[in-house]
């Protein structure tokens, strides 16, 4: 599937080749402009709904935790003061639920035989 995404991806150029009118004397000029997406629309989506999984296993507090210290990048004395917690408090909350989310999505047996 990642071949196809790949694939498409090589033809997201949108090439516009007109003339710019009958108006002009010069018609051998022809406008040529390259739109270009630069965004995924399709990983952006898978990226919503998978956050939006994650989430739903998580309680609210770690909810924030993870917001805070992975998708937005800040430090956990900086999520302790956000959320009015401890450094340490973040630092537990935030293992709590890594180790929960592991637990969820790496399974010993990807496949019941």
């Amino acid at each position: 599937m990642s071949k196809k995404y790949n694939r498409l991806r090589k033809y997201e150029f949108l090439i516009l080749n007109d003339s710019p009118g009958k108006d002009t004397v010069d018609d051998a000029i022809e406008l040529i402009d390259t739109i270009a997406s630069k965004n995924n629309t399709l990983v952006e989506a898978l990226s919503g709904l998978f956050i939006q999984e994650v989430f739903s296993l998580l309680t609210t507090q770690q909810q924030k935790v993870i917001k805070a210290t992975i998708l937005e990048g800040a430090t956990e004395r900086e999520a302790a003061i956000e959320l009015g917690v401890t450094k340490q408090a973040v630092n537990n909350i935030k293992n709590r639920a890594l180790k929960k989310l592991r637990k969820h999505f790496v399974s010993t047996e990807p496949f019941d035989q």
